[in-house]
């Protein structure tokens, strides 16, 4: 089995929370991650095969080098999310590679993972999720365009001069 070359770094690791808002606030009391960039999502997506849009709030926050990623699902539609939410309740849920999407993709399901959900945000962004290995739930793929790096960029600007007040905003 070939070294899985190409796949470059884990720049996110993710949680599935039950209400965003309380957990950005207590991410930033007690781990002092912050600030946290809430936004809400729709977006067109596959989930295991039927097209169904992916929907709920998500949080952005930077710690040094690795982004956190806060996923409140929308109960009433089908996702990965809320399959991980009934399942096991709320915790940690993927990690997140910003890399070549098909080649990842392609590297994980060789090795026995399968494409759960899979879409294009609204602006172009590409994004796959296969199922985990090695104690990860799932994994994600993705190759952030302009406009998602800008937001990326922003982020972690933001935590660098972060004085811990206002742990909380919303896009």
């Amino acid at each position: 089995m070939s070294t899985p070359r190409g796949l470059g770094t884990i720049r996110q690791t993710a949680y599935v929370v039950e209400d965003i808002e309380k957990t950005a606030a207590e991410w930033a009391t007690i781990h002092g991650v912050g600030p946290w960039f809430l936004y809400e999502v729709d977006t067109p997506s596959v989930y295991r095969g039927k097209e169904t849009p992916m929907r709920g709030r998500m949080g952005l926050a930077q710690s040094g080098i690795q982004q956190v990623e806060l996923i409140q699902p929308d109960l009433s539609t089908p996702s990965l999310y809320t399959e991980f939410l009934d399942a096991s309740g709320p915790g940690f849920h993927h990690v997140c590679y910003w890399t070549d999407i098909d080649a990842a993709r392609d590297h994980f399901l060789a090795r026995g993972s399968e494409l759960v959900q899979h879409g294009s945000t609204p602006d172009g962004n590409r994004f796959a999720y296969v199922s985990g290995a090695c104690g990860v739930p799932y994994v994600e793929f993705l190759d952030p365009n302009e406009g998602m790096m800008g937001l990326f960029g922003l982020v972690e600007r933001s935590a660098e001069d972060w004085d811990g007040l206002d742990p909380v905003r919303f896009l």
